[in-house]
């Protein structure tokens, strides 16, 4: 709900305002514990350059920047200070050179509630952090940043969207055309920024079972919404709240529009031209997998892997299929289908994690019927250290659980093990 989560962020005052600093990269890397926030970590484009941010008490927020060689960092920069309230979380997002931090702090951290929650918004790019003024009444959530990194979408309030450019900073810029805010009557999508800055808003009408949804859309630099086209489906739930959608795109040219309900198919509207259409056909090249009578493996989306996105399930409950989306393109990469497990072998699961820079996925298989889904006697790995070369290997006669946690174990025949050192080894 607009507004649930207030926006405050002390005036302005050059202590708090990291413009360089001290941008040597001679000293250590200073790691937080359990009074604040632990050290999150993110890589840059430039090298091994990374940017390491934290809380060393629970009220200040403190960056470093290791240097593209990988060996130093910065001096600790404290970025933000909230003596009164209590840093509690922290979303963070990474494009183009530009990383968009959107902190939470509370004032009291034995309630549940959100109301009271303060919201900072932070920007840093170029070993600099900047903090935006004070915005009340916009909405949180994850920062959407153009793939250039030139600009920042933020949130939202009944008049505005507030957002970070490159050129002028923090800024609000006013809604013109928005559909009506009453959701009894419209539900409308949060906004979507697009990869070359314009906005895009879905409304959506119930109406008899069914629901009609407008693409709205801005010009690149404002939030001026005017309609493309429109689309009617239906609503298959029996709540009101269920005509609504959330969108996703890695394109200007598309955007995906996945009902709120979820029992009603995505579809997609296309851009030829200056004439916008719908399909039902996924521009964006992901191949969609489908459980099927094997009830394994379906589709699933593992995002920001350095930024990155992996899709990976299985057509037929025995080959791995896995595609790439690298932040910038506006597409997936091609499809791969693995070796996952040979004939004999049912296979009920199909989880993944990272494994240093990389990514494992472990299928469960079952050599007889099997009793438990998460749990069997055979396993096949999948391994790419860069989301770009794949290894996978079938091992049987597994007794303990494997599991995803820095690297990978399969205690089986042969025995298979993952690490960020030596990748994916077998061994009788």
């Amino acid at each position: 709900m607009l507004g649930a989560i207030a926006v405050l962020v002390l005036a302005a005052g050059a202590w708090w305002v990291t413009r360089g600093g001290d941008s040597d990269y001679d000293h250590d890397l200073v790691r937080y514990g359990d009074r604040g926030e632990a050290n999150r970590y993110f890589n840059l484009d430039d090298g091994e350059a990374q940017l390491a941010y934290g809380s060393p008490d629970g009220h200040r927020l403190v960056v470093q920047w290791r240097d593209p060689d990988g060996h130093g960092w910065t001096a600790p920069e404290t970025v933000y200070t909230d003596t009164k309230n209590t840093a509690i979380d922290s979303t963070i997002r990474y494009a183009g050179g530009t990383v968009a931090i959107d902190e939470i702090y509370t004032p009291d951290v034995h309630n549940d509630e959100d109301i009271g929650d303060i919201s900072v918004r932070i920007v840093c790019r170029d070993v600099s952090c900047t903090p935006g003024r004070a915005y009340p009444g916009y909405s949180a959530g994850d920062p959407q940043l153009t793939p250039d990194g030139e600009t920042v979408y933020f949130g939202q309030s009944k008049k505005a969207v507030l957002v970070w450019t490159e050129g002028d900073g923090f800024a609000e810029r006013p809604w013109s055309g928005h559909p009506d805010w009453n959701y009894r009557t419209t539900s409308s999508s949060e906004p979507l920024l697009s990869p070359d800055g314009s906005l895009r808003v879905v409304s959506a009408k119930p109406s008899r079972g069914s629901c009609t949804f407008a693409l709205l859309s801005s010009t690149p630099g404002n939030a001026d919404l005017a309609e493309m086209t429109r689309t009617t489906e239906a609503l298959r739930g029996s709540a009101r709240s269920d005509c609504g959608s959330y969108l996703d795109t890695f394109s200007a040219d598309w955007v995906s529009t996945h009902p709120n309900d979820h029992r009603a198919a995505d579809f997609w509207f296309v851009r030829d031209g200056a004439d916008w259409t719908t399909t039902k056909d996924d521009p964006s090249g992901l191949v969609h997998i489908d459980r099927g009578r094997s009830r394994c493996c379906g589709l699933a989306v593992a995002g920001f892997i350095h930024w990155n996105d992996l899709a990976f399930g299985s057509p037929d409950a025995h080959q791995i299929s896995v595609q790439t989306h690298f932040q910038g393109e506006e597409t997936w990469e091609p499809r791969q289908l693995l070796d996952g497990a040979p004939a004999g072998y049912r296979c009920t699961w199909l989880d993944g994690g990272e494994v240093g820079d990389g990514f494992a996925l472990l299928l469960t298989c079952h050599s007889g019927r099997g009793g438990n889904e998460f749990r069997g006697d055979a396993y096949a790995v999948a391994y790419t250290p860069d989301l770009v070369h794949w290894q996978s290997a079938f091992a049987t006669d597994v007794r303990k659980d494997p599991v995803i946690d820095g690297g990978v174990t399969v205690d089986g025949t042969p025995k298979i093990t993952v690490t960020p050192e030596d990748g994916l080894q077998q061994a009788d």
